[in-house]
């Protein structure tokens, strides 16, 4: 087993994350989006957006681990640069996927991504590289994403309105339920429910 494989067995959020669309715990319209995607067998490419913590990366993942796409994960706080995008990226993007489907690059953290050189540059690859490989960025800021590049990908803002709040409260409790559950560990279901609606 890798040492990042042993890190995921101890970061519950790792271990736990949900692996298809259906795990997810999101808001009925949200979620109905992206398994459509899945249905349609056609993911545009994305802009996500939303605090942190609401399911971005995770979505992205399921979507495509549900096609069975090869993809490759970015993440704009890490000192992605125009380097980054010349050789990684190219490489990835040109090359025919082993699975015969289209490819996709996931930036997470997009809005550390440079507004002044990395970002007008991504707007280029996504054009170039269109009939092989899709885009898709993770945010917590969309205003720190430039104009050219919303205007090649659809945005999906992960907010909610607040009458679905105790639905999901709901969902995410029973998740630590089961989670506190299979880790064995004691717990209250009151103080779990206080903190979910905290």
């Amino acid at each position: 087993m890798s040492i990042e494989a042993k890190a995921n067995e101890v970061l519950w959020v790792e271990k736990y994350r949900p692996m298809v669309i259906g795990d997810t715990i999101l808001p009925a319209k949200t979620k109905a989006a992206f398994k459509k995607f899945v249905a349609d067998q056609s993911i545009p490419n994305l802009l996500l957006t939303g605090g942190p913590g609401v399911g971005k990366t995770t979505i992205a993942k399921a979507m495509l681990d549900e096609l069975g796409c090869d993809y490759l994960i970015k993440n704009g706080s890490l000192n992605v640069n125009i380097d980054t995008l010349r050789y990684d990226i190219s490489t990835f993007a040109s090359a025919v996927s082993f699975t015969g489907g289209r490819k996709y690059v996931i930036f997470d953290e997009a809005d550390y991504l440079n507004a002044a050189n990395v970002q007008p540059a991504l707007r280029n690859f996504i054009e170039e590289y269109s009939s092989n490989c899709g885009f898709i960025f993770t945010c917590n800021f969309k205003h720190k994403i430039i104009q050219p590049l919303h205007s090649r990908c659809s945005v999906i803002d992960f907010s909610f309105d607040k009458t679905e709040l105790p639905k999901l409260q709901v969902q995410v409790a029973k998740r630590v339920f089961e989670i506190l559950g299979k880790e064995e560990i004691e717990y209250t279901k009151e103080a779990v429910i206080e903190i979910v609606k905290r």
